[in-house]
């Protein structure tokens, strides 16, 4: 059986963690078999380094994973993967990365130059499709609360909005100029502090309740919505 294709590009770590555990939950982990790679090195001489992959050989949906460092470098690295990615038979392209440090004032004229270079190599193959998780990834974590309360107990969001004014159940968390510093001060409620780091972000990763995530915050999360339907329309 010759399994379905898919190469996601994202911009980091985090993304890179979230994306691969978002397409094992969604797909079911025997259904899916992903190999994920990191980029090194400047637009010029950027080298591929192998990361890992999962042990499912056999599966009907196959994923290639990148994290390409920055989000500067995820357009320019799927253009240059673009033709061959088309010519060994993957089905699509996504995308993912941020708007920060830019703020969200320029979000409409960064969606405008993603939109315009498509419109250049759509034509040329495989389709590309690429979501702004807004301001940063860890909005969607910011929207997912109930995580906070399995890391620690008094996390809840009474407490939280007590404690920060920080509405964690009714906020626009795409309208939160630095959702890692929303995260960082509800860590330090807790004598804790979010760092970034491959352990942080893997902690909170393994505790997302991805049900909710998908039946309840896509409702809510526009970006968040978009970038899900991508990964549904593939796994049919």
């Amino acid at each position: 059986m010759t399994p379905k294709k898919i190469a996601c590009f994202v911009e980091g770590q985090t993304e890179l963690i979230f994306v691969e555990k978002l397409f094992q939950e969604i797909a079911g982990y025997k259904k899916i078999f992903i190999e994920t790679y990191k980029f090194q090195g400047g637009k010029a001489n950027r080298i591929i380094q192998p990361h890992k992959s999962s042990t499912i050989k056999d599966a009907p949906f196959f994923v290639l994973l990148y994290d390409c460092g920055c989000d500067a470098h995820v357009v320019s690295d799927i253009r240059k993967q673009h033709e061959s990615l088309t010519n060994k038979g993957y089905e699509r392209i996504l995308g993912l990365r941020d708007l920060y440090p830019k703020s969200l004032s320029e979000k409409g004229q960064v969606e405008g130059g993603i939109k315009g270079w498509l419109k250049l190599v759509q034509p040329m193959g495989i389709p590309i499709y690429i979501t702004l998780a807004v301001m940063e990834i860890e909005a969607w974590f910011l929207a997912e609360w109930h995580y906070f309360y399995k890391l620690d107990s008094r996390l809840i969001p009474d407490f939280i909005l007590q404690e920060l004014g920080l509405d964690l159940i009714n906020i626009d968390v795409e309208q939160r100029p630095h959702p890692s510093q929303d995260l960082d001060e509800i860590y330090r409620l807790v004598s804790r502090n979010y760092d970034k780091s491959e352990n942080t972000s893997q902690e909170i990763i393994n505790n997302l309740d991805y049900e909710f995530l998908y039946l309840d915050l896509v409702k809510s999360v526009n970006q968040l919505k978009r970038f899900i339907d991508e990964i549904d329309s593939f796994l049919v």
